[in-house]
Formats: C-alpha cells, structure tokens, sequence
C-alpha cells in the first residue's frame, strides 16, 4: 500500500473522535496560530484534554506546531 495513503487514512481517522475534530475545526479556523490555552477555551475543553488532543493532530501531521516567545 502507497505511504502517502496511508497517511492521509490515519489523517482522516484521527478526526473521527468528535473532541479532536472541534480542535481541529477551531484551530484551523483561525487567522492567527494559537495555544494551547487559547485552543482548549475556544472549545470550552480543560487544557490537558486539549492538549492530548493537540498532540494527536500533530502526530498525524494535520496540525503544526511553533514556539512563540
């Protein structure tokens, strides 16, 4: 099977947990990029959950990650 497929299948998985999918979907909807802290009220979830959550996206390549000072 092609390795790109693969990754667009575990991709689209990842979203099927509907607390993943809600960060994702606000993350992605933003102009700017946010923390974790701005993520997890966005969507009205306790940090840790958001963070676990946000690990995941970034796991399964759906979301990227920076530091900002």
């Amino acid at each position: 099977m092609d390795d790109d497929f693969v990754a667009q299948v575990s991709g689209v998985g990842a979203l099927a947990d509907p607390v993943r999918r809600a960060l994702y979907l606000y993350v992605v909807a933003q102009s700017q990029p946010v923390s974790r802290d701005q993520a997890a009220a966005g969507t009205e979830m306790a940090r840790h959950t958001a963070k676990f959550h946000l690990d995941k996206l970034v796991e399964e390549g759906l979301l990227d990650t920076g530091f900002r000072p």
